[in-house]
């Protein structure tokens, strides 16, 4: 479907600018009975990239044009925000694999008649799914009938579908083979095949249960009786060397169900959201009422300081002795910090030896350019969140 045809007459916003022009109506509306975390996200996505966080002035020498760059909010659910964060990230994750060991990409969802549990009890239950799916990729791998051996384990959460509705997920990016219990071997996993689905999706969902059960059976009288009767999905894809299903992780570590991409608005107010449909792999879309679509963009916001990243087995930050373990045998370069690449002493085998870190020579900031004579500006005022913002400094 054409979105410019259909939507003949309206215009388009990015995501930042249509939070800010749907948020008054929002806040009018439903303000009372948001929760308070939500408010708070939502107000500093507002003020990202205006004055209202503070910046700086610049001017120009040669036409007297002013310029005002303001700070980011630097929240992990902002559109605007976060891609030099993933960027870095990208880059840390792909000095850790591997190579040339194949990997796979291995997603845990939950029924979704235990959604709207999830959603009330995030802190809680998002928890225990990480915990619960985590412990049953390591109990089937360290059982000699599948690898017998350890994984290492890279887990990011998503919240959301393609669609924006709330669909909770863990996707775990793990390499093919283990650790051996003794620490002496690697182990590989066949080729294009990790583990059973059905043992691993049976034994996911009696962990969550058992957890439940242990430290909050109140809670667990709410979860419908129907979710215990139901198999768990999961999915198991071999991804190669891990490198392309990084950079679809990457894209939602610093950010939170989609990015700062344009949206149509239609005449009567209404927008169309576009997505690629996931079975088809074919460009579709949906018209939602805006106050119904920021609502569903708002539901992804996740409790203060919850981790939506976590590392397991011997790639958890706890295990670096393991993990070294197994780039040795691997004949890979061992992960040091910066203090130890200063005293480390290579082996022989120059294989083995870490990868150089090529020293950057300092290099001066690359002035800002003037937008109207495209001459460098200087930098004249700067100011923070609260603090008025101060006056270009004017010739008499």
């Amino acid at each position: 479907m054409n979105p410019s045809a259909t939507d003949s007459g309206g215009e388009s916003l990015t995501v930042h600018q249509l939070l800010r022009k749907l948020a008054p109506d929002y806040l009018r509306r439903f303000g009372p009975s948001m929760p308070q975390r939500h408010r708070e996200v939502l107000d500093r996505i507002l003020d990202c990239r205006t004055s209202a966080l503070g910046g700086h002035l610049f001017e120009c020498p040669a036409c007297q044009a002013v310029h005002y760059r303001y700070h980011s909010c630097n929240d992990r659910h902002c559109p605007l925000c976060g891609q030099t964060d993933a960027d870095q990230w990208l880059r840390r994750q792909q000095a850790r694999l591997l190579l040339p060991v194949p990997y796979f990409l291995v997603t845990f969802t939950v029924p979704e008649a235990l959604r709207l549990f999830i959603r009330s009890h995030q802190q809680i239950a998002l928890d225990r799914l990480f915990g619960a799916s985590a412990q049953a990729l390591q109990d089937l791998a360290r059982n000699p009938r599948h690898l017998g051996a350890t994984l290492g384990m890279l887990g990011v959460l998503h919240t959301w579908s393609r669609t924006l509705i709330y669909h909770p997920h863990i996707h775990y990016l793990v390499p093919g083979g283990g650790l051996s219990h003794d620490h002496r071997q690697w182990v590989t996993a066949r080729p294009n095949f990790l583990l059973p689905l059905r043992p691993l999706g049976l034994r996911y969902r009696n962990l969550f249960r058992q957890d439940l059960e242990k430290n909050h059976p109140e809670l667990l009288k709410q979860v419908p009786a129907k979710v215990w009767k139901r198999h768990w999905n999961v999915d198991i894809r071999p991804v190669g060397s891990g490198e392309n299903a990084l950079r679809y992780l990457s894209r939602y570590v610093f950010k939170t169900a989609t990015s700062n991409r344009p949206v149509p608005l239609r005449p009567n107010g209404k927008i169309r959201w576009t997505y690629r449909e996931s079975k088809t792999g074919k460009p579709t879309s949906l018209v939602l009422d805006g106050l119904a679509w920021m609502g569903r963009f708002l539901q992804h916001v996740l409790p203060s300081g919850f981790a939506r990243v976590r590392t397991f087995g011997w790639l958890h930050p706890a295990a670096k002795v393991r993990a070294n373990r197994v780039r040795a045998l691997l004949r890979q370069p061992p992960l040091l910090t910066p203090a130890e690449r200063q005293t480390w002493n290579p082996p022989l085998d120059p294989d083995l030896s870490p990868d150089p870190q090529p020293v950057q020579p300092p290099t001066d900031p690359v002035p800002l350019r003037c937008p109207r004579c495209g001459q460098p500006m200087r930098h004249t005022a700067s100011w923070f969140a609260g603090e008025p913002v101060p006056p270009p400094n004017r010739p008499p």
